[in-house]
């Protein structure tokens, strides 16, 4: 079978967003070192690390998954270090949340193994995610019968 790619969210958009961060660091890491001010450039790099951090906490789920005999793809982005290939027969499952300030809106995600995705909040998207895990056991029985 060939793989079967999903986007939850717009992984243009998810890589925009990254990258625009990472920018506006890089560039005041660079007008710190033009200035040569050692607190500028230590503010700077603790910024970075702050970007870079919580592009890949948990906070930030994944938003692309692509399904395939040899295992789960999860994507996160660009600057993602948690981007990963999980074994097909890893467990599943739609979650709900509670959203906004007064906790009234309910939000879902998808957890394949330890991985959680981006938050959805729309019937559409969460028959998109229902339609994933469909897909992974699937995926696992063609895996299965085969041997």
């Amino acid at each position: 079978m060939e793989p079967v790619v999903f986007t939850i969210k717009s992984m243009a958009v998810q890589n925009t967003i990254m990258l625009v961060a990472l920018g506006v660091v890089i560039f005041f890491v660079a007008f710190a070192f033009v200035k040569r001010s050692p607190k500028h450039i230590l503010v700077s790099f603790m910024w970075l690390i702050g970007v870079l951090g919580f592009f890949n906490s948990p906070l930030f789920g994944f938003s692309q998954v692509t399904v395939q005999p040899q295992g789960i793809k999860v994507e996160y982005g660009i600057l993602s270090l948690r981007n990963t290939v999980l074994p097909i027969d890893t467990p599943w499952e739609i979650k709900s949340h509670v959203s906004g300030i007064r906790r009234l809106k309910k939000v879902y995600t998808l957890k394949i193994g330890n991985h959680e995705s981006m938050r959805v909040k729309s019937r559409k998207d969460i028959e998109l995610l229902e339609e994933i895990g469909k897909t992974i056991d699937r995926m696992r029985k063609i895996v299965q019968s085969r041997g």
